[in-house]
């Protein structure tokens, strides 16, 4: 049952307790935000019968976040976050990278085939699968029609925004500062409104799907650690549409190769953590002497992984001193280091780092 549709979604609020009632042995709701109502309703079917799968909700944005969700159903569902699709769903391959890097690194050092032209080209395609199965003016249009349509429908169901209209544009901002820490004041600047409610308008992106926020990350490390959250858009191909970027532009030495391809990285590790046997919590860190690290995850058991993300092909030395940085600090809570860069080669830093080549995420 799709609430998209008008009908479907004035008979689920006209009578919210016969609609869930029907012989099914799964009864499936698509766009279920659209009518809250029906929470309480789907409530008293599951206090009366706890069978597991009696319902599936779906919707396109965060269902906790909708009203009467969290008050009626807490202890009654289990959430599932879908993410564009990883680079291995779209290889028909399982990835155990995350677990990999915690339990059994040595595994991947291997050698691969990591290609400049290979990479640009995933990350300007993204993980959508309309995106995935268009190419060219045909995959523009699908992301144009995506971000005028899509974008403004999506806000408006989860609040009353005087300027619906122009989220567009606030997601463009934000495609342009993809992979670098959050500035309100800047983006509130730009966007000629109040910081507050800028703050606001972002929180309804993140709760939508469009941006992830991705914590700083600090311990006993550093007593000057940065604290802002690192902002990404949740998906490549979309980010480097709004932006205009096109796999000739970034083949250019001054292009904004570096964000795009952190922010791909960013996303294909959000989404393989998401299905790990570890699922560790995803950070950023940085301090105010310099010292940073791409991407922190953090075991449940408080091991530490750093990832580092170049775009070069050439590997120094010097790339591995964040990581050094962290593994100086944490001692046996430091897991392992590694580098991902376009280099075909994977390369030893010491027992606990390494250089590998970007198409470990899914080989």
């Amino acid at each position: 049952m799709n609430l998209d549709d008008g009908a479907t979604r004035a008979a689920a609020g006209e009578d919210p307790r016969a609609f869930v009632r029907r012989e099914v042995k799964t009864l499936v709701v698509d766009e279920a935000q659209l009518e809250p109502a029906l929470f309480r309703a789907i409530k008293a079917e599951v206090d009366l019968d706890r069978r597991p799968g009696r319902f599936l909700l779906t919707g396109s944005s965060r269902l906790l976040a909708a009203p009467d969700f969290a008050d009626s159903l807490v202890g009654r569902v289990e959430p599932i976050e879908l993410w564009p699709f990883s680079a291995a769903e779209l290889a028909s391959r399982q990835s155990h990278f995350i677990d990999d890097l915690f339990v059994s690194p040595s595994k991947l050092l291997r050698s691969g085939s990591s290609d400049r032209a290979d990479l640009i080209a995933r990350v300007c395609t993204g993980g959508f699968p309309e995106a995935v199965a268009r190419a060219g003016a045909r995959r523009d249009a699908w992301f144009r029609s995506y971000v005028k349509t899509s974008v403004t429908r999506v806000v408006e169901q989860l609040a009353d925004i005087e300027r619906a209209a122009e989220i567009p544009r606030l997601l463009r901002l934000c495609a342009a500062r993809t992979a670098t820490e959050l500035n309100t004041a800047a983006i509130a600047s730009d966007f000629a409104v109040p910081v507050r409610t800028v703050n606001g308008y972002l929180a309804h992106l993140e709760t939508a799907f469009f941006i992830q926020l991705v914590p700083a990350w600090s311990t006993n490390v550093s007593s000057k650690v940065v604290r802002r959250p690192k902002l990404v858009l949740v998906d490549s191909g979309l980010a480097a549409h709004l932006i205009g970027a096109t796999p000739q532009s970034l083949a250019k030495p001054t292009s904004t190769w570096g964000p795009l391809l952190e922010t791909y990285v960013s996303m294909e590790l959000r989404k393989l953590a998401s299905v790990s046997e570890s699922r560790p919590s995803m950070f950023h860190f940085r301090d105010r002497d310099g010292a940073e690290v791409d991407i922190v995850l953090e075991h449940p058991d408080g091991r530490i992984v750093g990832i580092e993300v170049k775009a070069t092909s050439t590997v120094r030395s010097e790339d591995f001193r964040g990581l050094r940085y962290l593994g100086e600090r944490l001692g046996d809570r430091f897991a392992y280091g590694v580098l991902l860069t376009a280099a075909p080669e994977a390369t030893p830093f010491g027992p606990k780092m390494a250089a590998l080549p970007l198409d470990v995420l899914w080989r």
